[in-house]
């Protein structure tokens, strides 16, 4: 076992780390978020025509409003990594140092819960729509099928975007956890 030895990493890399983290994170929320919001279909039912968008599902309202406030606490920090990547050092203030490290465990349940929930919610309804096999008059369910299956392949791409903003947020976690215990 002594021939196993650790190393830190390099301090000249961890900056760009940070940065990188951040970045992706804001851009990776700001696309799902967009994705998200603009997202909406009509679908026809005989002669008549309804939208389906992101508020009629109130998950999707929660899922909406926890990324705009992962982005909100990404955008607060962006400038903090921006200061780490130029000078290699962090601002020597503590109370900086304990709040991004709340801060990054606070945004990353945030974002876990609402990843899980869009998935959850998505596969749910995705189920539904597969259970219409027709609408009340005798109205086939073919466009609806049609029109509510592109919208949810939509929701899994904004998804997708999500979970990378999600796996950014856990490394900017690990690495404010450890700014702190250097710290202290």
């Amino acid at each position: 076992m002594s021939d196993l030895k650790y190393e830190d990493p390099k301090p000249e890399k961890l900056p760009i780390v940070v940065l990188a983290t951040r970045l992706t994170t804001l851009v990776a929320l700001a696309v799902s978020i967009g994705l998200l919001r603009s997202i909406s279909v009509t679908y026809n039912v005989g002669p008549f025509s309804n939208t389906f968008s992101y508020d009629d599902v109130s998950t999707y309202q929660y899922v909406f409003f926890g990324m705009v406030a992962g982005f909100s606490y990404t955008i607060l920090q962006v400038p903090f990594a921006l200061y780490f990547f130029f000078r290699k050092e962090r601002i020597k203030n503590g109370a900086l140092l304990v709040f991004e490290f709340y801060g990054d465990k606070i945004c990353l349940t945030l974002l876990a819960t609402v990843v899980g929930s869009l998935y959850g919610a998505t596969v749910e309804k995705m189920e539904h729509v597969d259970e219409i096999k027709g609408f009340e008059g005798g109205y086939d369910a073919k466009d609806y099928h049609l029109k509510m299956t592109t919208f949810f392949m939509m929701v899994h791409i904004s998804a997708a975007f999500l979970l990378v903003g999600f796996l950014c947020s856990v490394v900017s976690s690990i690495v404010s956890s450890r700014s702190l215990a250097k710290k202290s």
